[in-house]
């Protein structure tokens, strides 16, 4: 349960405030409804990522990822790790040690599902537009992201948007620690054919795994 958690909270990238920002500029506000705008368009979303976690003095270690979203469900192939959801139940699958475990999948008031990945325009944040960067032959919007709440577990969150395309290209967790959670969008797919199916567990395809019901 500890490590699904960790994952889906850690590739939604949510954190606490350490600072106050003022309101909302409007070149911030602008930017990430346009994205958000660009994410509701589609049926389905297809992202292989990557997340990288440095902090210093510590070598940065770095995962590879896979998550897929439709609707209210979501799928997460993250570190040895399969996570199915249909909008109602969640299974955590562990195939090395051959168990999944059920529990019924409720939202909590203050965190994101990975569907909020793709939609931060209206959630709780203080955004300020800090400028563009290039990368490749791409153009980034750069927008921070500070929570109002103070009470919260991270500083702020920094989001690389393109210019053109409106896509998410890259969120960085910025923690009190000094630790960086980086994810990175490697490819993106818009309006794949996933079947509802594809987003809960079939018993039938996985013989002898144990199932712990916890709901």
């Amino acid at each position: 349960m500890r490590t699904k958690r960790y994952l889906i909270l850690t590739l939604t990238l949510f954190f606490s405030s350490i600072a106050a920002f003022a309101q909302p500029d409007a070149k911030s506000k602008s930017i990430l409804k346009k994205s958000e705008l660009h994410y509701k368009s589609l049926k389905t979303i297809t992202a292989d990522f990557t997340l990288t976690t440095s902090s210093e003095g510590r070598k940065a270690h770095t995962n590879k990822g896979k998550l897929y979203i439709k609707g209210d469900k979501f799928r997460l192939e993250y570190a040895e790790q399969i996570i199915y959801c249909d909008g109602k139940n969640i299974w955590s699958y562990n195939p090395i040690d051959e168990e999944v475990t059920l529990e019924s999948y409720k939202k909590r008031t203050n965190d994101l599902s990975p569907q909020d990945m793709f939609n931060l325009y209206n959630r709780n944040f203080k955004s300020i537009f800090e400028g563009s960067v290039k990368s490749g032959s791409e153009q980034h919007n750069v927008v921070k992201l500070v929570p109002k709440k103070r009470k919260e577990k991270f500083a702020y969150i920094k989001v690389y948007i393109e210019q053109k395309s409106s896509e998410l290209k890259k969120v960085v967790q910025h923690f009190k620690n000094g630790t960086e959670v980086t994810v990175s969008v490697v490819q993106f797919t818009p309006n794949k054919s996933l079947s509802d199916s594809f987003f809960t567990w079939q018993a039938s395809e996985h013989k002898g795994v144990i199932l712990v019901d916890l709901r």
